[in-house]
């Protein structure tokens, strides 16, 4: 590290280029354009979501009794957490979807 008070580290051997040539050199380039955003909607992911804790929480009434034997009797509350969680977030995720998709549709008429 140089004692001269800066915080650049020194050049390596190949480059004779200080860091602040290199920098304006890099910025002279061209920037490459941003990607478009993907829009898609979150309410089916949602959904599915919530579906596939509501075939736990119907996998673990089956499975009740060998559940409570083996001290797993815990995963009924687990999936019956992910199916209110999930009706709740699906809930959200149309209510956004319909925000989003709707002020699309009335910007393109």
């Amino acid at each position: 590290m140089p004692t001269d008070g800066t915080s650049q580290p020194p050049a390596s051997s190949g480059s004779s280029a200080s860091p602040r040539e290199a920098y304006k050199r890099v910025k002279r380039t061209p920037e490459l354009p941003a990607p478009a955003a993907v829009q898609m909607r979150m309410t089916p992911i949602a959904a599915a979501g919530t579906l596939l804790w509501t075939i736990a929480l119907v996998l673990t009434q089956i499975f009740r009794e060998e559940l409570a034997e083996s001290g797993r009797e815990w995963w009924v509350a687990c999936a019956l957490a992910g199916v209110f969680l999930g009706l709740i977030g699906t809930a959200m995720m149309a209510v956004a979807d319909k925000r989003h998709f709707g002020r699309a549709d009335r910007n393109r008429g």
